[in-house]
C-alpha cells in the first residue's frame, strides 16, 4: 500500500496546443550560449516557478489562451536547457541536468497530451482529499474550530469554489467517459465534506456556514452536469500507445518498451502465485490470522511490527537506519480517499468490511510496514533533510515514482529474502499474496493507457486475478484503477522499479565481486537522492547505456 503523497504537486497543471517533441527552432535560435551547473539551478528554479497555472481571484486559470502562453513560456525555458552543454561535467552533475529536461518533459507532456484540464474532470477536484492528480490550490478540509485568519482564508477557498467548477464546465473541450464517471463518484464524496464541514461549522464556528454551502451546491451542479453529459463521451482515458512509450522513456527514464513491461509482469505474475500456491501447501496445518478489530489492537499491534522490523534491519546491518526514523504511534491506519467520506460508517464500527490492504495489514502487516515504513516514510524523511538545489527538491510529474514505489515494493520481498519471516509461515503467504496482486496491477494500466480497456474491464481483471482477499467493488481497486488511468506509470511502478532495482544490485555486485556489501549498497542507493533509478545506475556503476538512449 502506499501513500499518494506529491501527485497534486506531479500535476499542478498547465496546457493544451499540440506540439512537436522539441522546442522550435526559432526558440532555438534565440537561446544564450551554453552555461555551467550555476547555470542549471537558477534555471531549474525559474523552471519551478513556472509550473503552478495562473491565478485569477484565487480560482486557477486553465483557460486556453492562459494554457497556450504557460506552455510558450515552458518551450523558451527548454531551449535555454538545450543550450547549456553538460559534456564535461561531473557525472553527478549530468544526472541533475536530466532530472531538469525529465520535469520538463514532464510538463512538455502534461500541455502535449494529457491536458488534464481539458479531458480529465475529476482534475477539478476542489478538495484535497487524495483523489490522484488534481486542479493547484484544492482545499484540505480542517478540524474545527480554526483560528481567525485560518477561517477567513478558509472561507475565500470555499467561495471560490464555485467559478472554479463554473469555468471546469468551459475549459473540458475534450472530456472522457471513463474520467467523468470517476469525477462522478469523487464529486459525490465532495458533496457529503462540504455538507458535513457546514455542519460542524453550524456548531463551531457559523460564518463558515454559508462558503460551505455554496461549495456543497456548487459541487452537486458539477455532479449533475458530469451524469448528463457522460454517456455521450469518448469512453477510454488513455493517453495512446505512442505517447504512453514515449512518456515511460522521457519521462520516467524506464529502460522498457510497453512490451516488455508486459512480459516482464505476466512473468512475475506467475512467479509469485507459483511462490504462493508452494507456501500455502507448506503451512497448510497452520490457520492464517484473524484480523484485530479495534484501533486499540491495530495500534498495539503496529507498535510491535515497527520495532521488530527496525531492530531487523539495524541489527542486521542490512542498511543504515538514522534516529530519525521511528514508529509514529499517530500514523494509523492509510486511510483512501472513500473512507474519508462522512456518510460512509467508520473504519473499526461494526461490522468490519475490510479492503484488501486492510485484510493483509490486519492479519500481520509487517510486509506493508516495509513498504510504507523504510520504504516510503525513509524516503520523506530523508527527502526533507536533502539541501541539494536539484535533488533536494520534491519531484514533480511522478519522474520519481518508479525509484519510491521500487523500492518499497523491494523491501516486501526482502523480508522473505533476508530471512525476518522465517518464523512467520503466514506473514510469508500474506507477503507473496501482495506481490501478486502488485504484478496483476500491470496489465490494467497498459491496456487503459493504450485504449484498448476501459476503466471497468481494467478493474475487473485486477479483481479476478488478485488471488486472495479481493471482491468486486473493492476500495484497493477502485482507487488503484482511477489512479492508473490518471496518472500513467503508476500501476506499472512498483514492479519494474523493483525490477530496476534489482538489476542495479546484480551490475554493483558483479562489479565489486567479493567486496560487494549490501549494507554500503542500500546506502549509496539512498544517498543518491529521489530520482529515476536509471540515473543511479549511471551514478553508481559508470554505465550510461541505457541513459544515453533518452537523451
Amino acid at each position: 500500500m502506499k501513500k499518494h503523497l506529491g501527485i497534486a504537486a506531479v500535476l499542478l497543471a498547465v496546457a493544451a496546443l499540440p506540439s512537436p517533441l522539441v522546442p522550435p527552432a526559432s526558440a532555438q535560435a534565440v537561446a544564450p550560449a551554453a552555461q555551467g551547473y550555476d547555470a542549471l539551478v537558477a534555471l531549474y528554479a525559474d523552471f519551478r516557478a513556472l509550473v503552478p497555472p495562473p491565478m485569477v481571484k484565487g480560482v486557477p486559470d486553465y483557460a486556453p489562451a492562459a494554457m497556450a502562453r504557460h506552455y510558450a513560456e515552458l518551450q523558451r525555458l527548454q531551449a535555454r536547457l538545450a543550450a547549456i552543454d553538460d559534456s564535461a561535467w561531473p557525472i553527478p552533475q549530468r544526472v541533475d541536468y536530466r532530472i531538469v529536461l525529465a520535469e520538463m518533459r514532464g510538463l512538455e507532456f502534461q500541455h502535449r497530451v494529457m491536458q488534464p484540464w481539458k479531458r480529465d474532470p475529476g482534475f477539478y477536484s476542489t478538495t484535497n482529499l487524495g483523489f490522484g492528480p488534481k486542479m493547484h490550490g484544492a482545499i484540505a478540509i480542517p478540524k474545527l474550530p480554526i483560528a481567525k485568519d485560518k477561517a477567513a482564508t478558509l472561507a475565500a477557498q470555499l467561495d471560490a469554489v464555485p467559478e472554479a467548477l463554473r469555468q471546469a464546465r468551459v475549459n473540458l473541450t475534450d472530456a472522457r467517459g471513463d474520467l467523468a464517471r470517476l469525477a462522478i463518484v469523487q464529486k459525490q464524496v465532495e458533496v457529503n465534506v462540504y455538507g458535513a464541514l457546514a455542519a460542524e461549522a453550524a456548531k463551531l464556528q457559523p460564518a463558515l456556514v454559508a462558503p460551505a454551502k455554496r461549495a456543497q451546491a456548487a459541487a452537486a451542479d458539477f455532479k449533475a452536469w458530469l451524469e448528463r453529459v457522460e454517456g455521450t463521451l469518448p469512453a477510454h482515458g488513455g493517453v495512446g500507445a505512442e505517447n504512453y512509450a514515449w512518456y515511460l522513456k522521457h519521462v520516467l527514464l524506464l529502460p522498457y518498451t510497453p512490451e516488455e513491461v508486459r512480459v516482464i509482469g505476466e512473468r512475475e505474475y506467475q512467479r509469485q502465485l507459483a511462490f504462493l500456491k508452494i507456501e500455502e501447501h507448506r503451512n497448510r496445518a497452520i490457520p492464517m490470522p484473524e484480523p484485530v478489530k479495534t484501533r486499540a489492537e491495530f495500534d498495539a499491534k503496529r507498535a510491535v511490527e515497527d520495532a521488530d522490523l527496525l531492530n531487523f534491519l539495524r541489527d542486521g546491518d542490512w542498511m543504515t537506519i538514522p534516529d530519525y526514523l521511528k514508529h509514529d504511534p499517530a500514523e494509523g491506519p492509510y486511510l483512501f480517499p472513500f473512507e474519508k467520506d462522512p456518510s460512509k460508517p467508520g473504519l473499526f464500527d461494526p461490522p468490519l468490511n475490510l479492503h484488501f490492504f486492510f485484510q493483509a495489514e490486519f492479519r500481520d502487516g509487517r510486509p506493508l510496514r516495509a513498504h510504507n515504513l523504510p520504504g516510503h516514510a525513509f524516503d520523506a524523511l530523508q527527502a526533507a533533510r536533502d539541501t541539494r538545489p536539484v535533488r533536494g527538491q520534491q519531484r514533480l510529474f511522478f519522474v520519481n515514482g518508479l525509484r519510491n514505489e521500487g523500492w518499497a515494493f523491494y523491501l516486501e520481498e526482502f523480508l522473505i529474502q533476508s530471512g525476518m519471516l522465517e518464523d512467520r509461515p503466514k506473514a510469508r503467504e500474506i507477503d507473496y499474496i501482495l506481490g501478486a496482486k502488485r504484478a496483476a496491477r500491470i496489465l490494467p494500466e497498459l491496456k487503459m493507457q493504450a485504449n484498448e480497456w476501459t476503466w471497468q474491464q481494467a478493474n475487473a481483471s485486477l479483481v479476478s486475478r488478485t488471488p486472495k482477499w479481493m471482491k468486486s467493488g473493492d476500495a484497493v481497486a477502485q482507487f488503484d484503477i482511477e489512479l492508473y488511468l490518471r496518472q500513467p506509470g503508476y500501476g506499472i511502478g512498483y514492479y519494474m522499479g523493483k525490477v530496476e532495482l534489482e538489476k542495479l544490485l546484480a551490475d554493483v555486485a558483479m562489479q565489486e565481486g567479493d567486496a560487494f556489501d549490501i549494507k554500503a549498497f542500500h546506502d549509496r542507493f539512498r544517498a543518491a537522492g529521489s530520482i529515476p533509478i536509471s540515473l543511479i545506475r549511471w551514478e553508481m556503476t559508470g554505465k550510461d547505456d541505457e541513459v544515453r538512449t533518452m537523451r
